[in-house]
């Protein structure tokens, strides 16, 4: 007697964006000085929940801090937007846990305000001589989105 056992592995999708967050402030920049946006350099994506139902498809909306350092200092879930409909209570929070866990490992390049002296061409980059480069600490928001259908891919999206 002969037993023939098969299996097929699945793995689920999560892609993830940058978002306006809400009430996002706008940073006045004066005229001697140029702002520089944090630049990811590690972004691990998180895991589809073990547990949960593969048929789940869910987005997760964070707000980030990322600190002068590059850190993410704080990833606070947000709830009920247009991006993430869901509220706190209807969202099986397995995929809060797990974007969070991954958005705390990320590291970026640190924004910055870079001040021009007088005379020194502005520039993109902040470089020249004599530029200051102050690193700030910003706070930007992510949607995940998590999806169940078996898909062999990460698809990793920002706007």
């Amino acid at each position: 007697m002969a037993f023939l056992l098969a299996g097929c592995k699945t793995n689920s999708t999560v892609g993830m964006r940058m978002i306006l967050p809400p009430g996002a402030e706008i940073m006045e920049i004066p005229e001697d000085q140029s702002f520089l946006m944090a630049s990811p350099v590690s972004q691990p994506m998180p895991v589809f929940p073990a547990a949960a139902p593969r048929n789940t498809n869910t987005s997760v909306c964070l707000e980030l801090i990322i600190n002068e350092s590059g850190s993410v200092s704080s990833a606070t879930p947000s709830y009920a937007l247009p991006e993430c409909p869901q509220t706190e209570t209807g969202l099986d929070q397995r995929f809060v846990t797990s974007a969070v866990a991954a958005a705390k490992e990320w590291q970026f390049l640190a924004a910055a305000t870079c001040a021009f002296p007088v005379g020194t061409p502005k520039t993109d980059d902040c470089s020249g001589d004599r530029v200051v480069i102050t690193p700030v600490a910003i706070k930007v928001s992510y949607v995940f989105s998590f999806q169940g259908d078996g898909r062999v891919s990460v698809k990793v999206k920002r706007a």
